[in-house]
């Protein structure tokens, strides 16, 4: 544009008796056409003289003759930009669309020195116009502005306290540094947060101190008129959605939860797509990209928003029923077949349903509670521990009519994660087991020999998560009175994987004849059986004593596990004699044997 001229704007406020309506949209242009470019002047007045009836015609037959027939009839000018801005601020979604494909309409012939620049949110219908009529376009990312919003705020901070009459005794400057930069954090670059919060602190008739502390405590008493503006524009943008009782429910899950539409889809129950036909009047509040894209929140506010009872009224998302809705939807999720999907999200779904109050109004989650797939419980993508498990436990304790057995349920979760840990803290002693059955030796053999993690076992020994927890919690320490022992895992533990393999070592030769256990310790390489010296020892020691308590023993298994480790392959250095190299099976056979035979003798 010409140093001196000026192009037109026009800006679209939702709701306003003039400024939201479209219609006026192309009239009000031509008007400051003529007002602003002089020589657009004459031809425009001349036009509408001749037929005043043009401002009733279509948008495009305005657009033809009051902008493109005086642009065109003129000599080559310098470019004039026209301005539209908030355009998903104008009334109906079908005349957002009217208004691109006008200013687009290659029919129109619009001289090259006419630019249009609209700016707008992102809302589905105005984005499915740019992309398909191929408009120029870019996304500007908010964070952008935050610098901007900042300078306001401090600027606007300044005035108020220099002007007001009651900060003559508070010290400069006023807010601090860091409630400054919390409130810019809160206004996600938003301008509209900063001078709504600017309007009500700054107002006369109260102190700017206590209006301030007001704003910084979102869910306090009066906090709601502070964003009177704020919320006005989040609830129009939620009222204009259809089916909104289907959405409460979403809002919850994607505030509390960083869920895809994807996810929503399968959480909900939906058809596939129809989360994201729910959310698509919502993409000027929520970054809503492809299926597999976690959504967000734009505007840390809009959150704050959801959750005050007093703001978002019937869209609330902090209404108890609301909460445990959405935890039976999660529970019933996870009571089904394994997915590779939502795996992550039990963790923050345990630490959501103890945050419900243990009322008599939770007691339908008991059901779905008891019902969740242990696939998903011992999943290392979830990546839960104990302790989280034991927290179900706890929270059903404290509620009313909680079934015992829901809780003994939780609380053999517990114990068997805490299994999954390389060291426990007080974790049960094997060695005091008098007659271990077949199923848990096979069980610790797998564990804790050969390190199999519990998630593994089930497909592994052929076996139902209810058998495995069955037999495994016949480990569990037992409780008197009110202690709680259910081992907790720690960093600096004293119960060693070394200690329980020798453990297990001695339940070995506890154990009757059992083809099933002899099949488990055959297939044990000798790499496995040395990956601890100590307990490998013990281990041999021990189950050549078993076998050689069979009536019919079998001596291939006896030498086996007598000579286990043999292999040059795997020993090529002598641990005695590290400077001879591989020196061969007849070295290594009496090697063992005399090792063996050393070690048998010490413990005899």
């Amino acid at each position: 544009m010409r140093a001196g001229d000026s192009g037109p704007a026009s800006f679209f406020k939702r709701g306003h008796a003039t400024r939201g309506n479209a219609r006026t949209l192309f009239t009000t242009i031509t008007y400051q056409l003529a007002l602003n470019v002089e020589w657009l002047r004459a031809p425009i007045s001349q036009l509408v003289e001749q037929n005043p009836s043009i401002v009733a015609r279509s948008m495009a037959t305005q657009m033809q003759e009051l902008i493109s027939k005086p642009c065109r009839a003129q000599e080559h000018h310098d470019a004039i930009v026209i301005l539209i801005d908030g355009l998903d601020e104008c009334d109906g979604y079908g005349v957002q669309g009217e208004i691109l494909r006008t200013i687009r309409s290659p029919s129109l012939n619009l001289p090259l020195f006419l630019r249009f620049m609209v700016a707008s949110r992102p809302e589905p219908q105005i984005h499915q116009v740019f992309y398909l009529s191929s408009f120029h376009y870019c996304s500007f990312n908010v964070e952008q502005s935050f610098d901007d919003v900042r300078k306001y705020l401090r600027d606007e901070f300044s005035r108020i306290h220099r002007n007001h009459s009651t900060m003559q005794n508070i010290l400069s400057p006023w807010p601090t540094c860091n409630v400054l930069e919390e409130l810019v954090r809160k206004s996600s670059g938003y301008f509209i947060y900063a001078s709504t919060i600017i309007k009500f602190i700054g107002d006369e008739d109260h102190r700017p101190t206590v209006r301030l502390e007001v704003v910084q405590n979102v869910n306090g008493p009066g906090s709601e008129s502070a964003y009177d503006a704020l919320d006005q524009l989040y609830m129009t943008i939620l009222r204009s959605v259809p089916r909104q009782s289907e959405l409460i429910p979403i809002l919850c899950a994607i505030s509390n939860f960083e869920l895809c539409p994807e996810e929503l889809d399968k959480l909900f129950r939906l058809a596939e797509g129809e989360a994201l036909l729910l959310l698509r009047g919502l993409h000027s509040v929520l970054k809503i990209q492809a299926s597999e894209d976690k959504i967000s929140s734009h505007h840390a506010s809009f959150v704050d928003f959801l959750r005050h009872p007093d703001r978002s009224g019937t869209f609330c998302i902090d209404i108890l029923n609301i909460q445990i809705g959405l935890a039976r939807s999660f529970l019933q999720f996870y009571a089904g077949p394994f997915q590779r999907t939502n795996r992550s999200v039990l963790s923050r779904l345990i630490n959501f349903v103890v945050l419900l109050p243990p009322s008599d109004a939770v007691a339908e989650l008991f059901v779905f509670i008891a019902s969740v797939n242990p696939d998903y419980i011992f999943d290392p993508m979830a990546n839960l521990y104990n302790g989280e498990l034991a927290s179900i436990a706890s929270w059903l304790k404290n509620t009313p009519s909680a079934p015992a057995d829901v809780i003994q349920l939780w609380e053999n979760y517990a114990f068997m994660s805490s299994m999954n840990a390389i060291q426990w803290s007080k974790g049960p002693s094997v060695q005091h087991i008098d007659s271990p059955s077949p199923e848990l030796l096979r069980i610790l053999i797998l564990m804790r020999l050969l390190d199999r993690r519990l998630e593994a076992l089930p497909t592994k020994l052929d076996l139902t998560w209810t058998n495995l927890r069955s037999t495994l919690c016949s480990l569990r320490p037992k409780l008197t009175g009110n202690e709680h022992m259910l081992p907790v895992r720690q960093p600096q533990a004293a119960y060693s994987l070394s200690r329980l393999r020798c453990d297990v070592s001695r339940l070995v030769r506890l154990s009757p004849p059992c083809p099933v256990l002899y099949r488990e310790l055959w297939s044990i390489p000798p790499s496995e059986i040395w990956s601890s010296q100590t307990s490998g020892y013990k281990l041999i020691h021990h189950v050549s004593k078993w076998l050689e308590s069979f009536p019919d023993s079998t001596m291939e298994l006896i030498t086996f596990w007598q000579q286990a480790g043999a292999d040059p392959e795997l020993h090529d250095i002598d641990p005695c004699n590290p400077g001879l190299y591989n020196p061969g099976p007849v070295f290594w056979e009496k090697y063992w044997r005399d090792r063996i035979k050393h070690y048998n003798d010490m413990i005899t």
